[in-house]
């Protein structure tokens, strides 16, 4: 093992706790269990770093409990990541293990370039994105992605990475995984791998509990419309930097 394997699991998710640790058995692979923050279920001090108000100017709707309980938990990772100062692998308790290209992934990690401080291990769910190798192993690559992944299932992530990750998420008002996709912020590139490494394993639902979805008046949704423009202005400006400066090297 060239990094720790950790699993954010629910202490009440029994079921999915032995479905992951029967993949990573079956492996050879120890994991350890973070206890995962309950946002229904508990008031942690994290809960602090919510801004609802940002949420509803940005998204026009607030944040499920469901949703702040797994930032808090991956944020809480982040931070283990720094303390242990060496790369971890973190894993969300309901992933299926591709086991072939997981494997070799965790046999290359010690080889990996500096530069890749955050590597999601499973498929981009975003449409019409692109990707470019620049790492190839035997039969998985390491690829740029000028798009984020829309999941947080499972990523090898670095102590600068998380240092990183931690320095631009002071305030919450978005999901974990999208606010990992926003590179262009928190300054950790989209690298993942390809073939993917894991998967959402279909037999479990989430535990976040997203609710219903409150229709949006016109206001709100040109609101929300503006700023996705600006998003992309600014993930499309950061990719054309990225590439310039890729060339030069």
């Amino acid at each position: 093992m060239n990094c720790d394997i950790y699993v954010i699991n629910l202490a009440s998710s029994l079921d999915r706790k032995n479905n992951i640790q029967a993949q990573l058995t079956k492996l050879g692979l120890q994991p350890h269990f973070f206890s995962a923050i309950n946002g229904h279920t508990e008031q942690h001090p994290l809960f602090s770093m919510y801004d609802d108000q940002l949420s509803k100017k940005y998204r026009e709707k607030s944040l499920s409990k469901g949703q702040i309980g797994c930032y808090a938990s991956h944020y809480l990772m982040w931070q283990k990541c720094v303390d242990l100062d060496h790369p971890l692998i973190i894993i969300e308790d309901d992933a299926l293990i591709h086991s072939e290209p997981f494997l070799e992934f965790i046999e290359k990690t010690s080889t990996l370039d500096k530069k890749y401080e955050c590597i999601r291990l499973f498929s981009n769910k975003r449409k019409n994105y692109c990707s470019e190798v620049e790492q190839q192993f035997s039969s998985t690559s390491i690829c740029k992605f000028n798009k984020g992944h829309m999941s947080a299932t499972g990523y090898f992530l670095t102590p600068n990475g998380a240092k990183k990750l931690l320095q631009h998420s002071q305030l919450w008002y978005m999901a974990v995984d999208i606010y990992m996709d926003r590179f262009w912020v928190n300054e950790v590139e989209c690298f993942g791998t390809i073939p993917a490494c894991l998967t959402n394993d279909p037999i479990f639902d989430s535990d976040i509990g997203y609710g219903k979805k409150p229709p949006r008046k016109l206001f709100a949704r040109l609101k929300r419309e503006w700023f996705s423009v600006k998003e992309l202005l600014r993930r499309e400006t950061h990719n054309f930097k990225y590439k310039m400066n890729h060339k030069v090297k």
